[in-house]
Order: C-alpha cells, then sequence, then structure tokens
C-alpha cells in the first residue's frame, strides 16, 4: 500500500525508475487494460472523475495505440512508435481540481510514464491510492508530500506536469531550466480559486498524451540484400 504522505527520496525515485523500466516495455495494449481496471475501480463512486479516464484513454487509443508507418526508400520498413519518457512528476497545489489531476495522470501512465505526485489533499491521495493499488503494478505510482516538488523537480524525472498558479509555474520552470542534462518539458494546467472547472485546458484537451511521450523509429529490412540498392546510387555514373 502507497503511504498518502510522504518525504521524497533517492529510494523512491529507484522504485519509481525501476517500475517505469517494466511499464515502458509491456505493450500498450496490457497498459489500456491496467487504467481500464482503474477506470472501473472509479466508477461507481466517481463517475466524473471516471469519465475523464475514460476520455483520455479513448483519445490515447487513436494516437498511440499502433505504429505509423513511414516511407522505406530503399525497400525497408520503417514504423514511427512511441515510449514513454521516465518517471513524470505531477505537482498538484492544495484545492487543485481532481479533474485535472486525473486527466493530467492518465496521460502519463498510458503514455508509457512512472508518476510521482507531490499533493497534500488527503482526500485525493487516499481515493488514487484505493483506486490504483489493486489495478496497476507497484510503485508506479508514487504519492510524497506537496513540499516535496523542489527536491522531486531536481531529481532525475523526464517530464514534469503540474496543476496551481501562475506563481508557482514560474518557479518550477526557473528549477528546470537550472537542470543539467536531459531537457524535461512543464505540462502546466494553470488553475485559480475563482476559475470554473469545465474551463480547464489539459483535461479536455484531445492530445495531453502526447506531452508525455517520445517517439522512436524501428526499421526492418525485408530484402535479401537489405533494401533496393539501386535507389542508393549517387551522381551520374556514365
Amino acid at each position: 500500500m502507497m503511504q498518502p504522505i510522504t518525504r521524497f527520496s533517492e529510494v523512491t525515485m529507484f522504485d519509481a525508475q525501476t517500475a517505469w523500466e517494466q511499464w515502458n516495455l509491456t505493450d500498450y495494449t496490457f497498459k489500456s487494460e491496467c487504467l481500464l481496471s482503474v477506470f472501473r475501480n472509479l466508477e461507481k463512486d466517481h463517475a466524473e472523475l471516471a469519465s475523464v479516464i475514460n476520455y483520455h484513454l479513448q483519445q490515447a487509443d487513436a494516437l498511440l495505440a499502433h505504429p505509423k508507418l513511414m516511407p522505406g526508400p530503399t525497400g525497408e520498413t520503417n514504423e514511427l512508435y512511441t515510449a514513454g519518457r521516465g518517471v513524470c512528476a505531477l505537482v498538484v497545489e492544495p484545492e487543485a481540481p481532481w479533474q485535472a489531476v486525473f486527466a493530467q495522470l492518465t496521460a502519463a501512465l498510458i503514455a508509457g510514464n512512472a508518476v510521482i505526485m507531490c499533493c497534500d489533499d488527503m482526500a485525493l491521495n487516499q481515493c488514487i491510492e484505493s483506486v490504483v493499488t489493486t489495478a496497476l503494478p507497484a510503485h508506479l505510482v508514487h504519492i510524497v508530500a506537496y513540499d516535496s516538488y523542489q527536491a522531486v523537480a531536481a531529481s532525475d524525472i523526464r517530464v514534469l506536469a503540474f496543476i496551481g498558479s501562475d506563481e508557482t509555474e514560474l518557479a518550477l520552470n526557473r528549477l528546470l531550466s537550472q537542470k543539467q542534462g536531459v531537457i524535461v518539458p512543464l505540462v502546466a494546467e494553470r488553475w485559480n480559486a475563482h476559475q470554473e472547472e469545465n474551463t480547464l485546458l489539459q483535461a479536455h484537451d484531445p492530445h495531453l498524451v502526447l506531452r508525455f511521450i517520445t517517439e522512436r523509429t524501428r526499421t526492418i529490412n525485408i530484402t535479401a540484400v537489405g533494401g533496393n540498392a539501386t535507389l542508393l546510387e549517387l551522381g551520374n555514373q556514365h
């Protein structure tokens, strides 16, 4: 069982990275079935939140379920497919709408990432824990204290999702700009107490899942000599 409020540590990151490596290697169908189990666990008591999961799974099915065939100029087969980026940090400010949280959580997971969520909303944390514990592999989702977000952002994450104020978004951007190595994208849903939930942009974005992926290509030679060599001829041979 996950602990709703714990401190972030190197052990947390190690467990998340290990879970991500396994999750990322599983095929899309397995990931989808796991998240459909989360949807079913949530549907009875939180139908509106379950509909958010269902919406983003449907969009992901259209965008990620099947590799895209690309041109093969020398006779090879080239496929474009997607994979998770790694460990995703999800920073949730107090009183953030649950709808937005489940949208980003679903998109991050179906894209192939593990998630470390920084959140102090006990009711939300317990809700997430109750629906993912029996549906997802162990250590794929971690929940730590909200004030751990700076340490999490400074660790080896590969994408940072956020729901909250402009001020905290700016602070997170500054933290990410100071990181060395891989560029970490920020997926931000701005929110304030006077805002209506139907104005949430990320929660209703049909392409949200694309913010959490990395693209990869797979090449397969389909001729005995590695393709049509005549197409590789350079210049005029006469």
